[in-house]
């Protein structure tokens, strides 16, 4: 097992479910639904469609897969495929394996999210200090939630929109990032507070992959 120091590390965990209740749709109410998912939900699994669509609007990548969130700061991002990776935390480290390139990169998991999408997903609130949260118009018989970093773009990205139904079940999340190239993801089988096995969380290198460092 051979163990490198890489200098930067990108972690797309781009993750987040949001209870919406009957109530006037206004940008208050953008922030108080967040304050209720994060109040009431503190397992979440789920099925997902990833595709990425380049500023033309045509799909230059797809991929599929399951994710599992614990709060605070476990999740598992699972994709399928021979090409898929795993992205884990144990809530003190981030493990990105890439078994195509034999290759595992860990770092801190505070290192690791900062003011990005994934704080969404593993903190126990939204960070109204890094976002400026808002409501949008219903779209496609969604209402939807607009987080946009307050300090620029957000691990690349400029804005992450959320699309849920009647029932508060998140169904899509859209980033966008400066070249104006979106990161779609759509939600399928999704489950809120199910008991999810502790060794979910747990990464353990296998024999022979090169380790790369990000202190």
């Amino acid at each position: 097992m051979r163990c490198h120091l890489m200098p930067r590390g990108v972690w797309l965990l781009p993750l987040l479910w949001l209870v919406w209740m009957p109530m006037a749709w206004a940008s208050d109410n953008a922030s108080v639904l967040l304050e209720r998912f994060f109040a009431n939900s503190q397992t979440v699994t789920a099925d997902f469609v990833q595709e990425v669509v380049n500023h033309n609007g045509e799909i230059v990548q797809r991929a599929t897969g399951k994710l599992w969130l614990a709060r605070p700061g476990r999740f598992r991002w699972d994709y399928a495929g021979k090409n898929g990776q795993v992205i884990v935390s144990d809530g003190k480290k981030v493990w990105l394996y890439e078994p195509a390139l034999q290759q595992v990169t860990v770092q801190p998991l505070g290192k690791a999210l900062g003011a990005t999408p994934a704080a969404l997903i593993a903190g126990n609130n939204v960070l109204p200090k890094d976002f400026e949260i808002s409501a949008l118009p219903t779209k496609d018989g969604l209402q939807w939630v607009l987080l946009k970093p307050k300090t620029g773009q957000s691990q690349g990205f400029t804005a992450i929109q959320m699309g849920f139904t009647a029932n508060g079940t998140l169904r899509v999340m859209e980033m966008e990032d400066a070249f104006q190239q979106r990161t779609i993801l759509h939600f399928h089988n999704v489950q809120i507070n199910t008991r999810i096995a502790p060794g979910t969380f747990r990464f353990i290198p296998p024999h022979g992959v090169d380790i790369l460092s990000n202190p």
